[in-house]
């Protein structure tokens, strides 16, 4: 639970009971206006950004700082509460997710943070092997988020709000934040059978194919690697390679 220093350090009243934020908020706490999460090795550059970043049509969780301007206090950090739910919206999230893209074009990553923690390893691993089986991808590069889908929210009729921003572990092209939303949607989905439909919707998204790979084969990897994984996650994505791999046989 929050220690109470940290709430006072954020202006929270100790005495109003947590309310559990769901997954979106990385299974944090509302309190009052607030929600409180542990931080992570890039809550700081997410803070930095998210504090004066504008994208069209998307709302972000602004972060909230300490009374003496502390982002993060005692290993916490808290961001004003936005109401939502995570929802496979994915087309809507995907056309989201290029707008975030073009909004971090500019915007640099982390400084001098070498990022050594199971995600930022498997995705390092999973471009490796990507590149020497179907080829480098040459495009610029930039900025982007790793966790899209996991960190959109929706309610009702309203924009779609953006919890958090976690970099990848180095710059990649400009439509990977949307290509690692989609194959995330598409593991969450496989177990209904996986709907491709979406990339022929996005099929004009440079690269995408072979972008959605790159981020099926990092949460492959993460999957076999991961204690908290299960059986289930791991055949999804093992169906999500087979329609990927058949729909690439078939465009060859």
């Amino acid at each position: 639970m929050i220690p109470d220093h940290v709430l006072t350090a954020f202006g929270s009243d100790s005495s109003v009971p947590p309310v559990s934020a769901g997954p979106a908020w990385d299974h944090g706490w509302v309190v009052g206006p607030l929600v409180y999460s542990e931080a992570t090795d890039t809550a700081h550059w997410s803070a930095s950004v998210r504090t004066k970043l504008t994208v069209a049509g998307v709302r972000v969780a602004r972060p909230a700082r300490s009374s003496d301007g502390r982002v993060v206090v005692g290993g916490w950090r808290a961001s004003g509460h936005i109401a939502g739910e995570l929802s496979l919206r994915i087309d809507e999230t995907v056309a989201a997710a290029l707008r975030l893209a073009d909004a971090l074009a500019e915007v640099d990553g982390p400084v001098d943070l070498r990022r050594t923690d199971l995600f930022a390893e498997a995705e390092r691993e999973a471009w490796a092997r990507c590149d020497e089986e179907f080829g480098v991808i040459d495009a610029p590069l930039q900025v982007g988020h790793a966790d899209m889908l996991a960190t959109t929210i929706y309610s009702g009729s309203a924009a779609p709000a953006v919890t958090d921003l976690v970099p990848f572990a180095q710059p990649r092209p400009h439509a990977m934040t949307a290509a690692q939303a989609i194959a995330d949607a598409l593991i969450i989905g496989a177990e209904g059978g996986v709907d491709t439909g979406v990339i022929e919707r996005f099929a004009h998204l440079p690269d995408l194919e072979d972008l959605i790979l790159r981020g099926l084969t990092y949460r492959e990897i993460v999957a076999d690697r991961h204690p908290d994984e299960n059986s289930l996650t791991c055949s999804n994505i093992a169906a999500v390679r087979a329609a990927l791999m058949s729909r690439r046989s078939a465009t060859i």
